[in-house]
Formats: structure tokens, sequence, C-alpha cells
């Protein structure tokens, strides 16, 4: 599954790199693009890589819905025993699936963690900061919170996420922990963005991701003291 905004220039190589992937560890796989609202030439770069791949199907939100909308609705069209996501801006390469992949029996989630993440300092310091604490107050056996993740299909089904901000992630991580599911973490590469802007958070979204972690970190600790 691959979420698009803006992003004509990488989506193709993205979507044929993890086609050759998936060709090489699954006899049958789908690959679902949804462009979330695109303005720029995304829509007809996946017009015209979908005459190339019979795997590839497009859904496409009108106006931009954000990253939390588009990746629900990206998992609800999956049909698959284990879906996996990574973001159309080539940033986690299609190399990153196989180790991922490797380790996925016995699994509810295994999640890839970017060594060494190539972003600005300031985007992965923000990002240390927030994982470290989620992971210490819910006691996470996970270091990278928010980066691309396998799931096997009946367990992400089974938790599904009440917050409507960029939280929904680590809320469905929580409730798998909770569930004392297996989640394991490998490292995967990560590259610098060759093109296309970072589609950083708002300060609007920001705060309606803090609000959701604090609303679900004060129930999930009222409810462990009952």
């Amino acid at each position: 599954m691959i979420p698009a905004h803006n992003e004509e220039v990488t989506v193709a190589g993205v979507i044929n790199g993890h086609r050759d992937v998936a060709r090489s560890l699954a006899k049958s796989f789908e690959l679902i693009v949804c462009d979330d609202g695109s303005t720029d030439g995304t829509a007809a770069a996946l017009a015209e890589v979908r005459t190339k791949i019979p795997e590839l199907r497009v859904i496409r939100n009108e106006v931009r819905s954000g990253i939390p909308y588009t990746m629900k609705r990206l998992y609800a069209e999956a049909r698959g025993e284990w879906i996996y996501f990574a973001p159309a801006d080539g940033q986690v390469p299609a190399a990153a699936l196989p180790p991922m992949w490797s380790i996925r029996d016995g699994a509810a989630l295994v999640v890839g963690r970017r060594v060494p993440r190539r972003d600005p300092a300031s985007r992965v310091l923000i990002a240390q900061v927030y994982s470290a604490l989620l992971r210490r107050i819910f006691r996470l056996p996970v270091h990278d919170i928010d980066s691309v993740k396998l799931y096997r299909a009946e367990e992400l089904r089974a938790v599904p996420p009440r917050s409507t901000s960029n939280f929904f992630e680590a809320e469905i991580l929580i409730s798998l922990c909770s569930r004392r599911r297996t989640v394991r973490e490998t490292e995967v590469p990560h590259r610098p963005r060759i093109a296309g802007a970072a589609k950083g958070v708002t300060p609007g979204a920001a705060f309606l991701a803090m609000k959701d972690t604090v609303l679900f970190t004060i129930g999930w600790l009222l409810r462990r003291t009952r």
C-alpha cells in the first residue's frame, strides 16, 4: 500500500520497485496506491504505470484528506493476509521489505527501523522524543513508531484505531502490544528525499495528535489502575 500526495517524480519508481520485490517474495499480491488529492502530475504518472502493472490498483481522494484518513482507507481496501505500506516519496526503498518479510512468522506486526534516518535533524529529534516517550510509557519493543510496517491483516483489523490524528499508527501498535501480540522490529534502509516537498505535520494536526495522545494515555493508565 502506497499513500501519495504530489509525488509525480517518485511514485512510478516506488511502484515498480515494490512490484519487483513482491514478485520475488509471494505468489500473489496486490499493490494499492491512494492518490490523496494530488494537484501535480501524480494522477497522470499513476495512469501510465497502471497500464503496465496488472497487480496495481489505484484509488483517489478527490480532495486532500491527510495521512490518517488515507491510510485507514488503504487498510480497508487491502485483501491480502499481510499488509505492508511504504511512502510514495521513495525514502524507504523496496529493499526494506525482504528483511521485514523474513521475520514475519508468528508476528502480528513487523516494524522497519530507519537506520540511519535521512531527514532534517529537527524532524529526527522530534520523532525520537515522541517514540521514546511512548516506548517508556507503554513499554513498547519498537524504536521507530511511525515507520513502515508489515501487519498481519487479521490482527490489524482486530484493533481499529479511534484516533483521527497522526497518533493512529501508535494507537494500533499500543493496542497490539497490550493484547500481548508479537511485535518485532528490524533495521531498514532510509534515503534522503530526492524530489517534492516533505509533508510535515501542520500546527493544527500536531495539536490534534497531541490531544489524542494525552487522552489515550490517560484512559490507558486509568484502566491499568482499576
